[in-house]
């Protein structure tokens, strides 16, 4: 049967970091590229550290509010499994009615959706709510930060013509895309760097990045992306106009969607690997205080495709 030496070789990494990384060492320092990595070997090699064979499978619901465009749910969930699968959970959408024993609830809720779960699972973890007075472990997004790191970002590099391409999708009673532009805007503003003709907003697709980027006269140093989507269209127009442009791209949930230039990453795979540890920690009986992690946005480099 494969093992960790098979890993190692495929990786070109040591034995004794394929086994901190499937272990989830978190005194560990690699990048995220050999994580994926070793994680994706031993995933299709079928490979599992003796603690995830020993582990009992524990079912956990994910119930999100606001959602995203059309189809997210699925292609969150289908991402998520196997970082779930790695720390022995099943992961599946909640569809009101029946949720499992354990429940991870991304976005905001009223008392009354709060004591819904409370009902229906045993065990509940809050992304971007705090509950009901830190009743509930809870992971929080440091959005303010996330904005800013983009600006200091700019400016370290000497660039203060900026603008922003974004995106704004409208579903139900949510917007999403609002929050961080208008953000973004007032860091600017608060700058003395707004400039309205290379602030612009759209649709959130492809199609309305190229043209709100070839509809500019002149184009910034800078640009702030909201989307990956916006973004595409974004990278096609500015190679048409054979323009050098320094761009950041806000990702908020799937690592590998921008493609070039630098990458504003919401969730990294870390917080998710969070969540489930906190859930891992409450289900075993390991810990009785609740926690609340804040966590920040990363930037990464992209190599232009």
């Amino acid at each position: 049967m494969a093992g960790i030496k098979n890993i190692a070789e495929k990786c070109s990494v040591s034995e004794s970091t394929v086994s901190r990384i499937l272990n989830n060492d978190p005194t560990l320092s690699v990048s995220e590229a050999v994580r994926t990595s070793v994680e994706n070997e031993a995933r299709r090699l079928g490979y599992k550290t003796p603690r995830q064979r020993k582990a009992q499978s524990m079912r956990v619901s994910l119930v999100l509010s606001p959602v995203d465009k059309p189809g997210f749910e699925e292609r969150l969930l289908e991402y998520l499994q196997p970082i779930a699968s790695e720390s022995g959970f099943t992961l599946s959408l909640s569809a009101g009615a029946e949720c499992a024993p354990a429940l991870i609830a991304l976005g905001e809720f009223t008392k009354e959706e709060i004591a819904y779960f409370k009902s229906t699972a045993n065990e509940l973890l809050f992304i971007n709510n705090l509950g009901l007075e830190y009743a509930y472990d809870s992971i929080m997004i440091d959005y303010n930060n996330a904005e800013k790191q983009v600006l200091d970002y700019f400016l370290d590099k000497g660039i203060k013509k900026i603008g922003y391409v974004g995106g704004i999708f409208h579903r139900t009673s949510s917007v999403i895309g609002m929050k961080r532009m208008k953000e973004f805007n007032r860091l600017l503003a608060d700058n003395n760097l707004l400039n309205d003709k290379w602030f612009v907003s759209g649709t959130m697709d492809r199609d309305s990045g190229y043209h709100m980027v070839m509809n500019m006269e002149n184009l910034p140093d800078g640009i702030f992306i909201s989307d990956p989507e916006t973004a595409e269209g974004v990278f096609k127009a500015l190679k048409e106009r054979r323009a050098s442009v320094e761009t950041v791209t806000y990702n908020n949930f799937f690592p590998g969607a921008v493609r070039q230039g630098m990458e504003l990453r919401i969730f990294t795979p870390d917080v998710w690997r969070t969540a489930f540890r906190l859930l891992t920690e409450k289900v075993k009986g390991e810990r009785e205080q609740n926690l609340s992690v804040f966590c920040p946005a990363c930037l990464y480099s992209n190599t232009a495709s």
